[in-house]
């Protein structure tokens, strides 16, 4: 996606603004296109050109309106800046642009944001709020956004505190019932899954009720962009216990878990890190399911090929031929395509973040 010369503009000059670029963006036979309308708020941080990143890639694959908030915390006097810019797509035969509006803020101008950005939303359009922020900590412009939109995506990767993570959610999705999605949630989607459809027979399903361990590895590449790399891994681990009816009956700081099972019985959890250089941060590497009677289901990913895992099932007596399951590409931006694309609310998120307060 290419974008024009952004222009600065007053904020009452924006539209007018708007129109001579696309006066200019016609001449060059591009049509104006949009399917909806997406807001996007962060705080001037390291993660500001991650999220701008991935909302390009977004928007190459989904024409919209983009409205980008940047608030700077640190500002030490109070201001209110807007710009505008067109963007095209890479492809020169493509005659599809769409425009975004830049907001940027600090100090008491929060105030006036929200009633900024209401005129330059398209009508008849749904409304996605990107809140890149942790929604666990107040901040002045998260309740009127979160009234304009139709749905709410967040990313978890931007909580110190999970719980309060889950519970702040919880709360808000009971009190609003708004659609809430988290990109976090996408990205553990081709590992649910995958155990989905391994464990799809009810032979192989009933085992599960006789696990003695289970074992999770997770990529521990930092990036200045990902730093709460477990959260993955944990997301996967409360999904896994929410469908199987866990209970969580203790837990450390060193990721090692109790579990109350079927009939009370009691098995252990743990959740381990590994490096790989070329792996997205935190991404699940692994699984392994020990179970009664020596039965074992591994699935890791392959060095050479690491978006494909390989699959080994066993027991005393016998060993399944290994297969190969392939996951999703983890490309910049994809999580939010996910997101996006999609209607509603998970169930299963919802019961996951239930889960992730008893660990």
């Amino acid at each position: 996606m290419m974008t024009t010369i952004q222009k600065i503009v007053e904020p009452d000059q924006i539209e007018p603004q708007l129109l001579k670029m696309w006066e200019e963006a016609h001449e060059k036979k591009k049509m104006r296109a949009s399917l909806f309308n997406l807001i996007i708020f962060s705080s001037l941080s390291r993660r500001t050109d991650y999220f701008r990143a991935i909302v390009q890639k977004v928007v190459e694959k989904f024409p919209c309106r983009t409205l980008f908030i940047t608030s700077d915390p640190d500002g030490k006097q109070s201001y209110l800046k807007t710009a505008v810019s067109v963007l095209f797509p890479q492809e020169e035969e493509s005659s599809i642009a769409c425009d975004q509006i830049d907001i940027g803020v600090a100090g008491s101008s929060h105030e006036r944001v929200p009633f900024l950005i209401l005129p330059h939303l398209l009508p008849d359009l749904p409304i996605y709020l990107l809140w890149a922020e942790d929604p666990s900590i107040e901040h002045p412009l998260f309740l009127p956004l979160s009234k304009l939109a139709t749905r709410i995506i967040f990313d978890s990767e931007a909580a110190d505190d999970l719980h309060a993570f889950s519970k702040t959610v919880l709360h808000l999705r009971k009190k609003t019932h708004i659609d809430i999605a988290d990109l976090n949630w996408a990205r553990t989607e081709g590992w649910r899954d995958l155990l989905s459809s391994s464990f799809d027979e009810k032979e192989r399903y009933e085992l599960l009720h006789h696990i003695e361990h289970l074992k999770i590895t997770y990529n521990s590449r930092e990036t200045e962009f990902f730093v709460h790399l477990k959260t993955q891994a944990i997301y996967l681990l409360a999904w896994l216990s929410s469908r199987l009816h866990w209970k969580c009956t203790h837990s450390s700081k060193h990721l090692h878990y109790q579990f109350a099972k079927k009939e009370n019985k009691i098995f252990k959890a743990s959740l381990h890190s590994a490096l790989w250089e070329k792996l997205g941060s935190g991404t699940i590497i692994g699984i392994d399911i020990h179970m009664q009677e020596h039965h074992a289901f591994e699935a890791q990913r392959i060095p050479e090929q690491y978006h494909h895992v390989k699959i080994l099932i066993s027991s005393a007596v016998s060993c399944d031929l290994p297969y190969h399951f392939v996951l999703g590409q983890t490309a910049t931006g994809q999580s939010l395509v996910q997101e996006i694309c999609r209607q509603g609310t998970s169930a299963h998120f919802l019961d996951m973040l239930r889960k992730i307060e008893e660990l």
